[in-house]
């Protein structure tokens, strides 16, 4: 059992209604400028790692995972990221359900 990932109710009920039994944090994207460098929050997605290109000009830290189990979820998460407390919620964005990172340092 993890104890450092959760899953919120919330996102817990939506997961519930798709059936979804395995989800996936993305690698984050690190934008760097001349005086700061800056991590976007990784993105969550139900299924399994895929292995995508970047955009040119940003860089995405590591390219292992790791597989926790939280609450019955299978969830893939970058291995650079396990140990960290975060946790996985539900939003919604133009009346759209998402799951988001809560937690996250952008700096």
């Amino acid at each position: 059992m993890n104890e450092m990932w959760k899953i919120s109710p919330e996102a817990m009920a939506y997961l519930a209604k798709q059936q979804v039994q395995e989800l996936t944090v993305d690698q984050p994207v690190t934008v760097s400028g001349c005086c700061i460098q800056v991590s976007e929050p990784p993105r969550v997605r139900m299924g399994e790692p895929l292995q995508t290109g970047l955009r040119p000009g940003v860089q995405g830290g590591g390219g292992s995972y790791v597989v926790l189990e939280v609450e019955g979820i299978k969830l893939n998460v970058p291995s650079h990221l396990a140990a960290l407390e975060l946790t996985i919620d539900l939003t919604w964005f133009f009346r759209r359900e998402k799951l988001v990172i809560e937690g996250w340092n952008l700096v």
